[in-house]
């Protein structure tokens, strides 16, 4: 059974208004005229994806249709299973009320895998909710009232153990011989369970963009988990990964759904240069990838903008350094000076220097 919450990308709980906002952005996207000049197989795709959305629209904008649907959903998930007796403080999200869930941006990947057990969005109980969102600023936490005692207890604890290994070192017997202790190595994420949590993260950052839209880090987070959970697929396809070809040709368009938040975010931060590069190197994937090289010369334009009002700023460099391979012909040569550069900028984060390496490695060959 299709989850159609999913096709729109909204939330289970979302109005009207809200799906037929997603609704209508998510039919431009696939406007056929956006992928002019694009191979049969992607448009092929894109018409697919059209469908779906024009069937899930049909449903969930029909008040009495929607009904039936999540009843329908809500048995295939637990089909004549009892309903247990649980606390309020346990159920999970979207039973109770939705001022639960914790909508404040997660940072981004910015082009690096999630840990293992990377959770997109934490649920906060009645009693521990201690974040709210006031006109786009996020009030900090207070630490709760048993943390104090609990670590004096802990350091207590900690001092006797301590001592009392001093204490028996001395008179300890010689050391049996070693057994051998088992290891329980936690199972590697699939692609498809790495993958949810990308758009759990993309979930929640729309969700703060409906609440704070003029607020640019709302914009540019929702930009960043956009440009995380396709740029991770696409660095699967060197893997040789079937299901990550196939996922990447489908998550193509959402490159220019990052370019549509980033520009969001420039509108409201027009001299954010870094946000012009995220621009650059969106539009610059889209166009190397789906050969089309008008949107290529695009980004590589907001990329030479970006790089001069920021010569030395690392993004701008490896965004610009993407963008000259992109076009129609490749600059490979400048390219790689540009990400040379980088590597010798002093303080440049550990994520940008290992993206500019690869990129250098790839393009040498």
């Amino acid at each position: 059974m299709a989850d159609y919450y999913e096709i729109l990308q909204v939330h289970p709980k979302a109005d009207a208004e809200a799906i037929r906002a997603a609704y209508e952005r998510l039919r431009e996207r696939y406007d056929p005229a956006r992928l002019e000049g694009a191979a049969d197989e992607l448009v092929e795709l894109a018409r697919r994806r059209r469908d779906e959305i024009e069937r899930a629209y049909q449903v969930l904008s029909d008040p009495r249709r929607r009904a039936e649907y999540d009843q329908q959903l809500k048995e295939q998930v637990q089909p004549s299973l009892p309903v247990p007796e649980v606390k309020a403080d346990t159920l999970p999200v979207g039973e109770m009320d939705d001022d639960l869930i914790d909508f404040r941006p997660l940072p981004p990947a910015r082009r690096q895998e999630r840990p293992p057990g990377f959770n997109p969005q934490p649920y906060l109980s009645p009693r521990s909710k201690q974040a709210t969102m006031t006109r786009g600023r996020v009030v900090q936490r207070q630490q709760p009232a048993w943390l104090l005692p609990s670590l004096v207890v802990a350091a207590a604890t900690f001092s006797i153990v301590l001592g009392t290994l001093i204490s028996t070192a001395v008179v300890a017997p010689p050391p049996a011989a070693p057994t051998t202790v088992a290891t329980i190595v936690p199972p590697t994420p699939t692609l498809r369970e790495i993958l949810d949590q990308f758009e759990g993260q993309v979930i929640a950052a729309r969700q703060v963009t409906d609440q704070v839209p003029d607020n640019p880090n709302a914009w540019i987070n929702l930009g960043n988990a956009l440009f995380d959970s396709v740029v991770y697929v696409r660095e699967q396809l060197t893997n040789g990964n079937a299901e990550a070809q196939q996922i990447y040709q489908e998550r193509l368009p959402r490159w220019l759904e990052a370019v549509d938040a980033y520009r969001k975010a420039l509108e409201l931060q027009p001299g954010n240069d870094v946000i012009r590069a995220d621009i650059a190197a969106s539009l610059c994937y889209y166009g190397l990838d789906t050969n089309n090289p008008q949107q290529a010369a695009e980004g590589l334009s907001e990329a030479e903008k970006a790089l001069q009002a920021a010569p030395q700023n690392a993004r701008v460099l490896l965004s610009h350094g993407i963008c000259l391979v992109a076009v129609d012909p490749p600059q490979t040569e400048r390219a790689i000076q540009q990400w040379q550069l980088v590597l010798s900028i002093p303080g440049v984060a550990p994520g940008l220097q290992l993206q500019a390496q690869i990129l250098i490695d790839e393009y040498s060959q």
